[in-house]
């Protein structure tokens, strides 16, 4: 038996909590949509199915994670498998109804709260023990094949005389020949009419005792040579193993494949190998179709999850290699399931294929496109800059928001160092966030993303600008706010002159945010078109509604000197880093590397600050709040444990650099 503690060590650890809610993973089973198809199919009680299967299947499940029983070797799914042969029931179908088990014991385990940061485990866990019982189930159909075909044989043991088993072998759908010393000497009617033979006779005039109808898959698919016949039956009847062959069916004008076996007439001299033939087409096909179903999502033609982690991890694999940038992108429809509920599930497909078709349209050939689960779709894309992706991720939530119902998104960039468990967990957070959200915006973990809300109508917001005369506004230099109140010079269609104040001369750029303060709507950020120095005005465009404004920043922020240098200790390690700003009690700056450096680490900081002309030892215990993959470097976001003395030192160093950075912009003056 299979150590299954450590096939399933995670699992194991819930495993009370499935059993706990078996009766409701089940009685959901059966409600699967594929599941009810085959049940109606082929008239099967759902009820009756619970009762009789379903539960005893999860309690095998259960003890097979407990390690009390054997994995892939399940009882009950024998006799769930002789019940549906009884149906006449396909692979497929099968295939559907075990799937159906493994999609709800995922959203049951996700729904309870079960899968914490070990998501990716237990989805192989649950793969891999569902693939071996598959596996079983497989085995099962291929046991009863082998009986027949046992059967079968055994019949023509007991048969001493070629016209006693003609009588026989014509009866059976099975091809069978039957060859002495490589040369066919009789074969049942089943066989004549596949190859388009009436009978023996016929064979030779048109074959010239030659197996040019029959194709050995195994050597490139060559025709049998007809000299070495002998040697080559011997062989596989010295090996009791099945081959595959093709053979081109008359009747039906098309080439199959055929599983064949072959045995010897008892008492027979010269040997005489009997042949029999069974078309396995269609399992070939199921199990095509079965792994297809497995990689794309047959509602929508994306991925599936399965694939899509598989992508992942192998897209993860690859920037390794060549230094990529990825993000991850989640798209949610929060009310798919209440749709479902009141409107029907064909309601709530239709909504899922519009939306799929959407992305589809939106997205270009380097994106991966995946359905995840009810109305969750997962695209991975590549990264070139944080700001570029979070804008396009903007421009699909509107190009959603045109379509029916509400549409959540939410993004996060690819630590190509972390687990695809834990993006994926982080990820589904932010959509969760994005699901509470009072608007539709976009929800993002990258720290210096310009996050707002377009304003659809530029000209006729700028039409507003027209009634006001004096507006508020602010820029940002070194993070140091210079607010003042501008005159409204003129407005055109999509912009607005404002006068350059004497403040604004020496810190305004082309391409550069600015604030703009009103009444009702808030903070609306726009960027500076151009700076008119001669007649001291700048054009103003690009509006939009910045959601986190610096103006709305709790804690003052200030920049530091230029290449300010900090030493960060963790694990053993000692790396040096590059300080950008900081606040009364955080410290952001940028690391060439991250190596054991994660969210939640514990570290001790030490910097040189420059205070009254005097160079002092800052240092101070910090939990790393924050990392961010940069183009080149990280960045990370320090929240420090201050004493009174350390706190005391940042707050005099913040003071100083107020004062410095004021002084800056007043010898620009001059």
């Amino acid at each position: 038996m299979q150590n299954i503690k450590e096939l399933a060590p995670n699992l194991l650890n819930i495993v009370s909590d499935i059993e706990f809610g078996q009766d409701k993973i089940v009685s959901e089973w059966i409600e699967v949509s594929t599941v009810k198809v085959v049940f109606k199919s082929y008239k099967i009680s759902a009820k009756k199915f619970k009762d009789g299967f379903g539960i005893s299947i999860l309690e095998y499940f259960i003890a097979v994670v407990r390690e009390e029983k054997e994995v892939g070797n399940c009882p009950i799914m024998t006799k769930l498998v002789l019940f549906l042969l009884e149906k006449n029931i396909t692979p497929k179908d099968v295939f559907d109804i075990c799937m159906g088990l493994r999609r709800i014991l995922i959203s049951y385990l996700f729904r309870e709260g079960l899968i914490q940061n070990n998501a990716l485990n237990i989805m192989d866990e649950i793969a891999d023990l569902f693939d071996a019982n598959l596996s079983g189930v497989l085995t099962i159909f291929t046991k009863y094949y082998q009986e027949q075909q046992k059967t079968v044989l055994q019949s023509l043991t007991y048969q001493q005389k070629l016209k006693q088993i003609m009588k026989i072998i014509n009866l059976l759908n099975t091809k069978i020949i039957i060859i002495q010393n490589s040369r066919m000497i009789m074969g049942n009617q089943s066989f004549f009419d596949t190859i388009g033979v009436k009978d023996i006779k016929d064979f030779y005039q048109k074959y010239e005792n030659t197996f040019s109808f029959m194709r050995n898959i195994d050597c490139y698919k060559e025709y049998f040579n007809i000299n070495d016949m002998d040697v080559w039956l011997k062989k596989v009847y010295d090996s009791n193993q099945p081959f595959k062959t093709e053979i081109y069916n008359h009747k039906h004008a098309k080439e199959f494949t055929y599983s064949g076996r072959i045995t010897t007439l008892p008492e027979s001299d010269p040997i005489q190998y009997i042949v029999t033939l069974n078309n396995i087409n269609s399992y070939i096909e199921d199990i095509a179709e079965i792994k297809k179903m497995t990689n794309h999502d047959e509602l929508t033609g994306l991925n599936s999850y399965t694939a899509f982690e598989h992508l992942l991890g192998k897209a993860q694999e690859e920037a390794r290699i060549d230094g990529s940038k990825l993000a991850l992108v989640i798209v949610d429809i929060p009310e798919i399931k209440k749709i479902n509920e009141e409107d029907g599930r064909n309601y709530g497909d239709e909504i899922i294929i519009e939306v799929a078709e959407c992305i589809k349209s939106f997205a270009n050939d380097t994106m991966t496109l995946a359905h995840l689960e009810g109305g969750r779709f997962g695209i991975l894309m590549p990264c070139e800059s944080d700001q570029g992706c979070y804008d396009w991720c903007c421009s699909l939530q509107m190009k959603l928001s045109t379509k029916s119902e509400r549409k959540t998104v939410a993004i996060t960039a690819f630590d190509l160092w972390e687990t695809v468990n834990k993006l994926q967990m982080r990820a589904y957070n932010l959509v969760e966030t994005a699901m509470s959200a009072e608007d539709d915006s976009v929800q993002t973990d990258f720290e210096y993303i310009k996050v707002f809300v377009n304003i659809s109508d530029q000209e006729q917001f700028t039409s507003k600008l027209k009634e006001i005369n004096i507006i508020n506004t602010s820029l940002y230099y070194k993070e140091l706010p210079v607010s003042v109140s501008n005159k409204v010079l003129s407005v055109n269609r999509e912009s607005v002159i404002l006068n350059l104040s004497n403040k604004q001369l020496l810190i305004a750029s082309d391409n550069d945010a600015i604030y703009l303060e009103f009444p009702l709507l808030g903070f609306v950020k726009a960027s500076i078109k151009h700076v008119d120095l001669i007649n001291m005005n700048m054009s103003v465009h690009k509006f939009s509604l910045d959601k986190y404004s610096p103006k709305q920043r709790k804690k003052f922020r200030i920049g530091v000197e230029k290449n300010t240098l900090i030493s960060i200790s963790y694990s053993g390690l000692v790396v040096e880093g590059m300080v950008i700003d900081v606040n009364e009690d955080s410290i952001a700056l940028t690391l060439k590397s991250k190596k054991n450096l994660y969210e939640g680490s514990l570290v001790f900081a030490k910097m040189m600050l420059n205070i009254e002309n005097n160079i002092e030892l800052f240092h101070t215990s910090a939990t790393v709040q924050k990392i961010e993959k940069m183009k080149d470097t990280y960045k990370v976001v320090l929240f420090c444990h201050l004493n009174s003395e350390s706190e005391t030192l940042l707050h005099r160093y913040i003071a100083k650099r107020q004062i410095e950075i004021i002084n800056e912009m007043r010898n620009k003056a001059i």
